[in-house]
Order: C-alpha cells, then sequence, then structure tokens
C-alpha cells in the first residue's frame, strides 16, 4: 500500500501542488479550506459545497472532465496544505478533522466528484483523516 501511494504522489506530483495556482481564488475560503484546530490539536478542514447549487458556478467547475480533473487537484492542494500542519512525531498529532456541510449541496450533481474525491484520499491518504464529521 505505501509503495502504490508515493508511486501516485509521484505520478500526481502531490509534494509541488500547494504551489500551483489552479485557478480557484473564489472557492478559497468557501468551499473547501483548513482553519483551526480541534482539541487534541487536529488541523480542521471545513468542506462546503453549497455554492454549487448555482448552475452557473457547477458548470464553471464541473463543466467538464478537466474541469473536474483540476478542481480534484485544487482539492488535494487543500488537503496538503493541511497535512503540512500535522507534527507526525510519536505522541504527536499525524491526521486532521473533516467538517462537511451538506445544506444547500447539489447531491445529484456533486455524487460524481465526491466519489472521486472519497476515493482519491482513501486510496491515497490512509488514516490521514481522524474523523469525519458530517451536519
Amino acid at each position: 500500500m505505501l509503495e502504490k501511494c508515493l508511486a501516485w504522489r509521484k505520478e500526481f506530483g502531490a509534494d509541488s501542488v500547494v504551489e500551483e495556482d489552479l485557478g480557484f481564488k473564489q472557492l478559497e475560503g468557501v468551499v473547501a479550506y483548513m482553519q483551526g484546530f480541534d482539541r487534541e490539536g487536529h488541523p480542521v478542514c471545513y468542506n462546503a459545497y453549497g455554492v454549487f447549487k448555482d448552475k452557473e458556478m457547477y458548470e464553471k467547475v464541473f463543466g467538464d472532465e478537466e474541469k473536474l480533473q483540476r478542481f480534484l487537484r485544487w482539492r488535494v492542494q487543500v488537503l496538503e496544505r493541511g497535512i503540512n500542519l500535522l507534527h507526525f512525531k510519536p505522541g504527536g498529532v499525524n491526521s486532521i478533522i473533516q467538517v462537511t456541510d451538506m445544506k444547500d449541496m447539489p447531491k445529484r450533481e456533486l455524487r460524481v466528484a465526491s466519489n472521486h474525491i472519497l476515493s482519491l484520499f482513501q486510496d491515497n491518504y490512509p488514516e490521514m483523516v481522524a474523523r469525519k464529521v458530517s451536519k
């Protein structure tokens, strides 16, 4: 599993994705972002996909396969920023908290993107999420 993760990181360019400008400035701090820490010191990643109920915004971000792939890359970028906040020392914090706001989320339209994100994280970031909270 570790070899597969390392091969994916190299192929995807995960180590350099944090520095890329993927053209999603309008989503920063709105759709997915790192903010604060829980009581145990885990960085907290907030996800709020309600903005995509607007068809124009949805088309701008998910309108075709290329846009979807760029969004997935941006979503990995947000996760990598959170990983940069971790300690990876014995007894230290080595996972993050994911909080997802389901309010106004266009479920049908985001199913494909959500499944891609979930698969990508499960396959390539094992045990990186301490808890996932949906509200």
